[in-house]
């Protein structure tokens, strides 16, 4: 049976509450942030109670600890929760590679590109609202839309140029803010640069492995010979070691096209660090992988530049001058910055690793190797206003068949589809042997075929998105039309020792995997458990609003001892964290988004935290799984960073739904934000 929003009956209440303490089989734990994250200067505003933090991922555990085990020496505190704050939107990830992993076009840089992106991707009848969210930020004034009252927004960095800029999200590890080579970053030598503005660039962690800590950041804002601010990039990958080193990752050397569009790449171009193993295993050499740029995009796409009525600073743009970008603008670096058109330069992006000795001190920039350089044009043969774009967004080194030793990544790549246009696919990264320098082959993940066997367009894009040392692959595919009123977002598990793909649907739960519903699968252990987040209801989405989505797990390897965890089932986090207490701590979070899972079975998470409104934790109204919070009360529910721990020996409570759709003013930017998040840019650590 699907969602069906069942009758929170006056007995189903008596139940739940009479159930014994602590029964659950996760503990909440939240993960305080440091004071210093809701004290940052932002345009003057009030950001006391307005940042939000997220947990994307959680540092791995010894390969005896489990934290099931009643007798074992399990000690959650060891493990450490990483992730970011927000003070609003991001318009669009400071993640992905493209907008929205779909937008090859890379058009969505507006108002209208984002609203064109939801009406022909979500389909929502509040697409304008939810553009809105994402270009003027979180609370901006529908009345007057560019007043700049809304925290975050895309139209805060675009409008930089004249009106300065401070970072919306700081990276975070266990809640305290870190440094990134940004933080200290000095200009370019021939731009003409005066002093780094302060916190002005936006960082998020990706992953901590042995105390190395990696992620992407912004560029610092930058006065230039003009007095308007400038960034040298849009994202770049960091890497800050065990000895608190921080290096900036760098793009290939080897960048295609001519003198002038390699000088782009080299000044301008992104680089994206995904995740990271050590390889050999536990030779202190780190091996990261992710994506940099190689090629500009066709610059000759005005398209490409927003409508600068939504920027609304007074300065117009040139699409003539834009298409300059790649050739005699940026010959020197003060042309290059002291132009306003090639601040919003894009790029075709390919797979990239970098291999660096943690225990070193050089902070020197390291520069990125090709994983399995693309063979195809930086801009689709078809149509050139669509660019080639590949990522390795998880490695580890697998210990089963014939690629034992090796360290596997997965992600995406591009395929030229019928010599037709380019898509994303999911693809797997397999070196041909030990030595990583040497030739990697590619492999796209079978089940994620762009058409069906009619012929017809099936997905707009696939990625993997981790891999476990049992070469187990998950990942999500995008419908390229609705099913069940909804643009669904599949998950899937591929064996890729056996071959096989298995999609999280019906034939695993119904009630969990219904279908049309949108999911993401974020992480997967050595145990073979994934996590990740799914629709909590069926409402339409195509030509509705969107849907609450909750956080899941699901056991695709064997019954977990001391546990109720069986094999091949699945589950709603919130289900495993009820304690049947109605004014417990349990009952006062809800878990949103599931980001980590290492092999002690403790996961990382996002959640909503129910406030009194004025900070002071309560519990949710009921014990459903979408309550209220503090009766409806505007701003009452809060997005906490939390850690579940196994309890041994509990068992599972699941909680009882509410009919009726429920109007949530107290979550009205947290839902918003965790759906958007949740599909196209969250990120985990196992």
């Amino acid at each position: 049976m699907q969602h069906k929003m069942l009758k929170l009956s006056t007995l189903a209440m008596l139940i739940a509450g009479a159930t014994g303490a602590n029964a659950a089989v996760y503990k909440v734990v939240e993960v305080p942030a440091d004071s210093a994250v809701g004290s940052q200067d932002y345009y003057g505003m009030n950001t006391a109670d307005t940042f939000e933090i997220y947990g994307q991922g959680i540092t791995q555990s010894s390969s005896s600890d489990n934290c099931f085990d009643p007798s074992g020496t399990c000690n959650s505190s060891n493990y450490t929760v990483f992730g970011e704050s927000r003070l609003g939107t991001d318009g669009v990830s400071y993640r992905d590679e493209i907008p929205y992993l779909t937008d090859n076009y890379q058009h969505a840089i507006d108002y209208n590109g984002i609203y064109r992106y939801c009406i022909d991707n979500l389909g929502f009848n509040t697409c304008d609202v939810w553009a809105e969210t994402q270009y003027y930020g979180k609370g901006y004034n529908r009345d007057d839309i560019k007043d700049r009252t809304g925290f975050g927004g895309l139209q805060r960095e675009q409008a930089a140029w004249s009106r300065r800029y401070s970072a919306n999200a700081y990276p975070l590890v266990d809640g305290t803010i870190i440094d990134t080579f940004a933080t200290t970053q000095t200009p370019i030598a021939d731009a003409g640069f005066g002093a780094r503005v302060v916190n002005s660039s936006n960082a998020v962690v990706n992953g901590v492995v042995n105390n190395n800590k990696f992620g992407n950041t912004s560029s610092s804002y930058f006065p230039n010979s003009s007095g308007n601010y400038v960034r040298q990039f849009d994202k770049r990958g960091f890497v800050n070691t065990q000895n608190d080193t921080n290096v900036e990752l760098l793009p290939a050397t080897a960048a295609t096209g001519s003198g002038t569009e390699k000088a782009l790449v080299t000044k301008m171009g992104q680089t994206v660090a995904w995740d990271a193993v050590e390889y050999p295993a536990d030779s202190g050499q780190l091996l990261i992988v992710g994506s940099g740029s190689f090629a500009p995009s066709n610059l000759d796409d005005s398209d490409k530049l927003p409508d600068t009525d939504d920027v609304d600073i007074g300065v117009g743009v040139s699409s003539s001058t834009f298409s300059k970008c790649a050739s005699e603008y940026s010959t020197t670096s003060k042309t290059l910055f002291d132009t306003y058109e090639c601040q919003f330069s894009v790029f075709a992006n390919d797979a990239m690793l970098w291999s660096l000795d943690s225990s070193s001190t050089s902070s020197v920039p390291r520069n990125g190797q090709f994983i399995a350089k693309t063979s195809l044009n930086p801009e689709d043969p078809d149509n050139e206003d669509r660019s080639a774009q590949a990522s390795a967004r998880a490695i580890e080194i697998i210990t089963v068949g014939n690629d034992k030793d090796k360290p596997v990544a997965v992600g995406y790549s591009t395929v030229y589809q019928d010599n037709d246009y380019y898509v994303p696919r999911a693809t797997i990264y397999t070196p041909d042997t030990s030595e990583i320098t040497g030739k990697w082959s590619t492999k796209f993940i079978p089940g994620t075929e762009v058409e069906n066997n009619d012929g017809d367009r099936q997905f707009s894009y696939s990625t993997g998105t981790d891999i476990n040392s049992n070469n187990k692959v998950i990942g999500i595919a995008k419908n390229f039309r609705a099913e069940n009123r909804s643009y669904a977002q599949k998950m899937f598990v591929f064996d890729n020792v056996a071959g096989t793909t298995k999609f999280l649907d019906t034939k695993i739960d119904p009630t969990i995997f219904f279908d049309g519903s949108n999911g993401y699968a974020a992480a997967i252990n050595n145990h073979d458990v994934v996590v990740g987040w799914v629709d909590s209801e069926t409402v339409n989405q195509v030509d509705g609003r969107e849907r609450r989505q909750r956080a899941f797990l699901f056991n695709d390897g064997a019954t977990i001892a001391n546990s109720p965890l069986s094999a091949n089932g699945a589950w709603m986090l919130d289900d495993l964290t009820n304690d049947g207490n109605q004014s417990g701590t349990a009952n006062q979070f809800r878990i949103a988004q599931a980001t980590g899972i290492n092999d002690a079975g403790v996961i990382s998470a996002t959640a909503l935290v129910c406030t009194n409104g004025s900070g002071t934790q309560i519990a949710f109204d009921n014990l459903s799984l979408n309550s209220t919070c503090n009766k409806n009360a505007k701003d009452s529910e809060r997005v906490v960073a939390v850690k579940l721990v196994p309890i041994p020996d509990g068992t599972i409570q699941t909680r009882p739904e509410e009919s009726g759709t429920i109007k949530r003013s107290g979550a009205s930017f947290g839902m918003f934000a965790l759906t958007l998040l949740g599909l196209f840019g969250f990120r985990r650590r196992k």
